[in-house]
């Protein structure tokens, strides 16, 4: 909405001319996000899809018994 607003702006006067820029600047910016939002949500989304699937299975949560424990 930011974008269409400066956008907007930028088209009603010849003196304003820098807010389409910006409102280039905000959607390349947009554009360029996307993969990195699409990167850190979907291995967000399978964990927490593994978490609830392991308290419907009655798993609770793994403890850690360090290295040794092993061979146990």
């Amino acid at each position: 909405m930011a974008g269409i607003a400066l956008l907007v702006k930028a088209d009603a006067d010849v003196d304003n001319a820098a807010y389409g820029y910006l409102a280039l600047f905000l959607w390349f910016g947009t554009v360029a996000a996307i993969p990195v939002l699409l990167a850190l949500g979907i291995p967000a989304i399978v964990m927490t899809q593994r978490v609830r699937q392991q308290d419907r299975l009655g798993h609770h949560a793994a403890v850690f018994r360090g290295p040794e424990a092993g061979g146990q």
